[in-house]
């Protein structure tokens, strides 16, 4: 059954230390679990890039309350795609840090030059694989 990935980056409307950030995460976590949402947090400080993957329908109404999150400014949709399988099979909610050059990097990556460089998966966008990549490097510094 195909599944709707999103990607998403946001500015922080309020400052979240690690204390908040493990709150939200661990609330997060529970809903995904039943929701079965899957995906990944990237957190800077400041920012927030976040990929969620489910049901269409389960992944349109988490991102309308995104969209109306008091917490989240500034929200700039990267990408949306309908795939046959998770690229986050395994997290309810991952979460790393990652330093605010890399996030800018995600941010405004030269997006063909990435698509160039990742033809053999036709199927992911440019944001997503920036985003993988991230994601990648940090597994080690998660939450």
């Amino acid at each position: 059954m195909p599944i709707k990935q999103l990607v998403y980056v946001s500015e922080e409307a309020v400052a979240f230390d690690k204390a908040s950030l493990t709150s939200l995460l661990d609330r997060a976590r529970q809903k995904n679990t039943k929701t079965r949402v899957t995906g990944v947090l990237l957190h800077s400080p400041g920012l927030f890039a976040q990929c969620i993957e489910g049901e269409t329908a389960m992944i349109d109404s988490l991102y309308a309350k995104i969209l109306a999150d008091p917490r989240h400014s500034n929200i700039v949709q990267l990408h949306q795609l309908r795939l046959d399988k998770r690229c986050f099979s395994e997290w309810s909610m991952g979460c790393a840090s990652v330093s605010a050059s890399e996030m800018l990097e995600l941010k405004t990556a030269e997006w063909q030059k990435v698509i160039e460089s990742h033809r053999d998966r036709p199927w992911i966008s440019p944001g997503f694989v920036l985003m993988e990549a991230l994601w990648s490097m940090h597994q080690s510094r998660r939450f």
